[in-house]
């Protein structure tokens, strides 16, 4: 276990090889009042989501004290045969995120809305702001604003009737855009599962799909898309045309919870979801 691992880590959450799976062992104190997010009737907490194809894997698991999110584990296999491992800890008597990842281990102190959304997570070590979150009165994310020594990058996000319609993250140098469509059988999303290809900030895509799953990034979506639309096509003179259109197919359980969703990007991949 690496002496100095926990130096730098504190609270929670927005896809790296672990040290182990013991508790952390964090330094990090400060008076924090917790307010956990209010989740509505029928909601499920994700224990995993794994994505897998032929030569490669991701897998995210999730544990909880209770209905409290307690600590995520990723395992990316590779193509080329490698692995990294990224384990996050839930350190609620602090307001914490305790990051600890193969490329760099990062605490994080956090602070939460009324209904127990995240609206800032800041980087104990540097003392600075990596990711202000801003919410509208029905706790949809709208705006968040992340930074770091060498960037900066800002996603808008827009709702329309409780349902995610489109982000659109810019930075310098950088710009990406993803907007969905609800075409007839949506499915109401009753584990309040995060959409597909959702923004990930601050965190890896699972690690950010199961905080969402957990409340801590505001609400979700109340439908579930049919359709994602990306992937800039360009004409000859440079000038953006549209966006890709692909579609999404869900498999839902006897209750109408989904077990997972694939779409038919290239390569097309499957997500499988359990609920604990």
């Amino acid at each position: 276990m690496k002496i100095l691992k926990y130096f730098a880590i504190a609270l929670f959450a927005m896809t790296m090889v672990a040290c182990g799976d013991d508790e952390p062992n964090s330094t990090y104190t400060r008076d924090f009042n917790m307010i956990y997010p209010v989740l509505p009737a029928g909601h499920k907490f994700i224990s995993k989501i794994e994505q897998t194809s032929d030569k490669a894997s991701i897998v995210a698991t999730a544990d909880y004290d209770g209905d409290h999110l307690k600590k995520i584990k990723v395992v990316t296999k590779y193509e080329d045969g490698t692995k990294n491992e990224e384990n996050i800890h839930f350190d609620y008597t602090n307001g914490a995120i305790i990051c600890d990842r193969s490329i760099q281990d990062i605490t994080y102190a956090i602070e939460v809305n009324s209904m127990g959304a995240i609206t800032r997570l800041k980087n104990v070590i540097s003392g600075g702001t990596s990711a202000a979150l801003q919410y509208n009165y029905d706790n949809e994310l709208e705006l968040a604003q992340l930074s770091n020594s060498s960037m900066a990058s800002t996603t808008k996000v827009a709702w329309q009737g409780g349902n995610l319609m489109q982000w659109e993250n810019y930075g310098t140098n950088m710009k990406d855009s993803v907007v969905y469509e609800y075409g007839d059988g949506a499915p109401l999303n009753k584990g309040g599962i995060d959409v597909v290809g959702n923004d990930s900030f601050a965190f890896t895509k699972f690690v950010c799909a199961i905080m969402r799953n957990a409340g801590f990034f505001g609400v979700t979506s109340a439908y579930l898309p049919t359709v994602i639309k990306k992937d800039r096509n360009y004409s000859e003179d440079g000038m953006t045309v549209d966006l890709k259109r692909y579609n999404i197919t869900y498999e839902l359980d006897g209750e109408g919870y989904v077990k997972s969703y694939t779409t038919n990007e290239v390569p097309k991949y499957t997500v499988k979801i359990t609920y604990k």
